[in-house]
């Protein structure tokens, strides 16, 4: 496993566990700690797919095309 592929799954579980998060803090009543926990789940969120974007992206081009397995100069 690739160090890519490594963080991909970790991304993975990061997106499914904060929309896990989300989805229970925005079940729950109106509270002000509920409002930090669907702040900080949100952003955990974002992020995760960013990073996620990312990555595959990065997966997704041959191996030609990646710059860590260019011979150097």
């Amino acid at each position: 496993m690739t160090r890519a592929q490594g963080s991909l799954t970790v991304l993975i579980a990061s997106a499914i566990g904060s929309t896990g998060v989300l989805s229970q803090a925005l079940a729950a009543p109106a509270s002000g700690a509920a409002d930090v926990v669907v702040a900080v789940s949100a952003v955990v969120l974002v992020v995760s797919a960013v990073l996620l974007v990312r990555v595959l992206r990065y997966l997704s081009r041959t191996p030609h095309d990646r710059t860590d397995h260019q011979p150097p100069p």
